[in-house]
């Protein structure tokens, strides 16, 4: 069966969370990489929250980068009250042994389609 190759860009909270589960584990899809930029939380969160998804996903060899810290224009604003401190409405999930891969998420983008 041929698969769709894919890139995710996400700001890993709880509607993020299920796009990265179900990239991660359809037969159809070869998820490639995940790049996280702030957004439902910081970007260090994201990171952290994406990496937790993809453990549970028993997806650990996709690499994940760090991307935007802030966004284009104006200031970062999370709606803590509608997704928690974490992003993942407080689940108190165990954190990932994994670390973030060490390119930016311009590097990891630009070295995942080149490898394509």
């Amino acid at each position: 069966m041929n698969k769709t190759s894919m890139i995710l860009d996400v700001d890993t909270g709880v509607d993020d969370a299920f796009a990265v589960l179900f990239a991660a584990m359809h037969p159809s899809i070869k998820l490639l990489g995940i790049t996280c930029v702030d957004g439902n939380t910081n970007v260090d969160q994201v990171v952290a929250n994406t990496l937790k998804v993809l453990d549970a996903a028993g997806a650990g060899d996709i690499p994940v980068a760090r991307g935007a810290v802030r966004p284009l224009l104006g200031e970062s604003k999370y709606a803590e009250y509608v997704h928690g401190a974490d992003g993942m409405g407080d689940l108190g999930i165990t954190p990932s042994q994994r670390t973030v891969d060490k390119r930016s998420a311009v590097e990891l983008l630009r070295d995942l389609i080149e490898q394509s």
